[in-house]
């Protein structure tokens, strides 16, 4: 005979069984979901970073320094992506990089071209720095305009607003400063790290293979 703690337990262990199903189900969903999301985001952060893109090329780097191409977002580790026009005319790459700000860390992609050895554009992909003030490198025009042909052949340089002398360094804004030198360190570890693989891997990037 099942006795009433016999049947609650069960009951418990079954409910207990179900609400695990779902959670699993709805994780499932929900990161393919996100991850989906998160590859739109870069595609179109690329495009805006290089335009008249037609074709992307994402590229892998691997601990040895080569380049691998991958489908998608879902690869661990540093990646880069090329660009390409309607022609298949090479446009540059668009490199991920971050550094912790004032809050939190701050996510962001650059465009670098390996014909002026420049960044030719820079992007906030994700932060939580103040409103109104750190907040602003994603969208002070002043702030962008550093990157519309940054020096590339000297480490990035964050300088006190209004004292930029040399094409390397990053007016930084009035008000903003430790999330300007975030961006700063950002772009001079990668510049660092990253742009001498490019540079390296550079014809078959060209050629998209």
């Amino acid at each position: 005979m099942t006795t009433p703690a016999v049947r609650m337990v069960r009951l418990l262990g079954t409910v207990s069984l179900i609400c695990g199903m779902l959670i699993v189900a709805t994780k499932l969903a929900t990161s393919t979901r996100i991850r989906q999301n998160q590859e739109t985001i870069m595609r179109d952060s690329v495009a805006e970073l290089l335009p008249g893109i037609r074709k992307q090329i994402i590229y892998a780097i691997e601990p040895s320094g080569e380049l691998k191409i991958v489908p998608g977002l879902e690869t661990e580790g540093p990646r880069l992506f090329a660009g390409y026009d309607a022609a298949g005319r090479f446009l540059g790459v668009v490199i991920e990089t971050s550094d912790r700000g004032y809050a939190d860390t701050i996510s962001a992609m650059y465009a670098y071209s390996p014909d002026k050895q420049a960044i030719t554009g820079f992007k906030v992909v994700d932060m939580r720095e103040t409103p109104g003030l750190g907040d602003r490198i994603r969208s002070d025009p002043d702030f962008l305009a550093n990157f519309h042909d940054l020096d590339a052949t000297h480490p990035p340089k964050v300088v006190k607003h209004g004292s930029k002398k040399n094409p390397w360094e990053i007016d930084a804004i009035s008000g903003a400063t430790i999330s300007s030198r975030a961006v700063g360190r950002m772009l001079d570890k990668s510049v660092k790290d990253v742009v001498p693989v490019v540079l390296k891997n550079r014809d078959r990037i060209e050629k998209g293979n």
